[in-house]
């Protein structure tokens, strides 16, 4: 009976592999498809059960390209499907699907190889003509062709003996797995070794992959160029820049971020090591995560704060190549340490009763916090958040004879950041002089692509731009083109110009876990948290929810943007929250949910991001 209390949360997760197993892979269709398309599009195969409409939700895509013909995936439980419907490609032209099939453990597979086979195939929209002669080839007269299968199963042997053999498997794992890590279970102890993972995997991002096949690192790199060898902002309508302007006819160089000027200065320091002028201009975000490896290894009450950086592919994927995302992040979390963690530096200057405090510090702490008022814009959003948090811990955690101290000292700190931050601002205008603005909206104007020109007539304009005044409405946004479903996924995996991305069974997968783990922090604060805890995480929700908002607006009125980076600044705030919760959450399901979600993450970065990326020839 002790063994078997000593092992019990351990056979209970053996039991939930087991089920999700059972019900992600063996109580699921398998579809393998050999297919040849014209372009780069979308395969799409939908399902209904007896009186159902087609609809987004019931529905599997795989990206398709015309340099791949064979492709694997899940689709769904058959048994209770009667029809599905299958769209082969999403432009005006010709595919072909050689073959296809369709395999489901305990019945007969779908079949699709000889012409017999994919007669059975009824078209029923967007088709101009299709043969069966040499596999299933189709001519389309619009953007969705579509072919209808009546689905008949056969029940066949359903294979016993193998799956509980693959389950015992799996149960031996765990056990093993639980035996081997007893000694890591804390995050003290495995959060360091988790960052050491995510760093290897990041300098094997950062020297292997070609240059700009990530989100706009040409800019990026344009810009760290520039500081290599300059100290100051550039003059925005300097010809010599204008090659750093983008296709919307804005450079990254007018931007107040300070990233650049740090990324360029490193490559300038690295040039001697005979480095790739790519390799060197990304070294300073490679070197950011080396940075929070090292602190996380030094400071253990920083350990706690650090777990929301392992909950997905897309934070690591930043630091691995050129662009201001990652310092932003990383500036942010090591604020929220200062604020956060009680023995800090700044929490010690804050509260230490002495009179007088070491200018140099004062000057070093107001320089180090600047550095938020130098972020990505998006980040006014975490600063509004931490006043919200300062005067929460003021109220909670600062003892009575200490809050006028702690105030006063807040204040100068916050009054030299803004002096540095002032710096950097007069710096820009005593460049460009006064009428910067001005001058900005003149060079966009001349730089910018006509799809993207302000005077260009908005039917002209692209059309993800400004799509309010084009009389769509916010539900269509939400609705139909799923703006919530993009910046989900793009949140936790999708790379590149958002080329590579995994199969829907990943971010299928990724959902429940992350959903789970969110509602075990929030419950816990809710019926544990007490009022302050509850107060906390009101503050968090109302700042990550006006930042959602915010982001959404922008998608509808400027430009539909569906990047999850852009919500990157809830994380630090999310560390914040979770240093001061994590006692209240229970620590087996906590530590479960969080390592399944890292291991997720491991599996996008590898299997999607390292092996979808264009890599350097070897």
């Amino acid at each position: 009976m002790t063994l078997l209390l000593k092992w019990k949360f351990s056979l209970f997760v053996g039991v939930l592999l087991s089920l999700l197993y059972l019900n992600y892979f063996e109580n699921r269709a398998f579809v393998e498809l050999d297919i040849n398309v014209s372009e780069k599009t979308w395969f799409k195969i939908y399902w209904v059960d007896s009186g159902e409409l087609y609809s987004e939700k019931n529905m599997v895509r795989l990206r398709v390209n015309p340099d791949k013909q064979s492709y694997s995936f899940y689709l769904t439980d058959l048994t209770n499907v009667v029809k599905l419907r299958i769209d082969p490609h999403q432009y005006v032209g010709t595919s072909r699907v050689n073959s296809m099939l369709i395999a489901q453990r305990g019945v007969l597979p779908l079949q699709f190889h000889s012409p017999a086979d994919f007669t059975i195939l009824q078209p029923i929209y967007d088709i101009e003509s299709s043969s069966t002669d040499a596999g299933l080839e189709t001519h389309s007269t619009g953007e969705d062709p579509q072919f209808e299968l009546q689905v008949q199963l056969i029940q066949s042997d359903y294979g016993f003996a193998v799956v509980s053999l693959r389950i015992i498997c799996i149960f031996l794992f765990v056990l093993l797995f639980f035996y081997l890590t007893e000694n890591f279970r804390d995050e003290r102890q495995f959060v360091p070794l988790f960052f050491a993972a995510v760093f290897s995997l990041i300098l094997v991002m950062a020297f292997l992959s070609k240059e700009n096949v990530h989100p706009d690192e040409y800019v990026h790199l344009d810009g760290g160029e520039y500081y290599q060898t300059n100290w100051l902002p550039p003059v925005v309508d300097d010809p010599e820049i204008h090659h750093t302007y983008s296709v919307y006819g804005v450079s990254r160089l007018n931007s107040r971020e300070v990233s650049y000027f740090f990324t360029g200065k490193l490559a300038e320091v690295l040039s001697d090591f005979k480095l790739t002028k790519v390799n060197a201009l990304r070294m300073f975000n490679v070197l950011l995560f080396a940075g929070l490896l090292l602190y996380l290894l030094k400071n253990q009450a920083a350990r706690f704060m650090a777990v929301p950086l392992l909950i997905s592919p897309q934070i690591w994927y930043v630091f691995g190549y050129c662009n201001s995302d990652a310092f932003a992040i990383a500036v942010s979390f090591m604020v929220s340490c200062q604020l956060v963690i009680p023995d800090s530096l700044l929490n010690k200057f804050l509260l230490d009763k002495s009179k007088k405090a070491s200018p140099l510090l004062v000057l070093f702490l107001g320089s180090f916090c600047s550095l938020l008022f130098l972020l990505k814009k998006n980040y006014i959003f975490f600063i509004a958040f931490l006043v919200g948090y300062l005067l929460w811990r003021v109220l909670f955690k600062i003892e009575r004879d200490v809050r006028k101290q702690y105030i006063k000292r807040i204040l100068i700190v916050i009054l030299v950041a803004m002096s540095f931050t002032g710096l950097r601002v007069g710096a820009d205008y005593a460049v460009n002089g006064l009428d910067r603005a001005e001058r900005l909206e003149q060079i966009r104007e001349k730089l910018a692509t006509p799809l993207y020109k302000p005077s260009t007539p908005l039917e002209e304009q692209h059309s993800f731009l400004s799509r309010k005044a084009r009389g769509e409405t916010l539900k269509e946004i939400i609705v139909v083109d799923r703006w919530s479903e993009k910046m989900y996924r793009s949140a936790f995996g999708m790379y590149g110009y958002f080329t590579a991305v995994a199969y829907d069974t990943y971010y299928d997968a990724v959902r429940p876990v992350a959903a789970a783990l969110f509602a075990l922090l929030c419950f816990s604060i809710l019926f544990r948290g007490g009022i302050s805890g509850n107060l906390l995480l009101l503050i968090f929700m109302g700042g990550s929810g006006v930042l959602v908002a915010a982001s959404l607006y922008h998608s509808w009125t400027v430009d539909f943007q569906t990047q999850g980076r852009y919500l990157f600044p809830i994380v630090p705030m999310l560390c914040v929250l979770l240093f001061h919760s994590r006692h209240l959450m229970q620590a087996a399901i906590y530590k479960l949910l969080l390592t399944t979600l890292f291991v997720l993450s491991v599996y996008s970065f590898v299997f999607v991001a390292l092996h979808k990326i264009p890599m350097l020839p070897g």
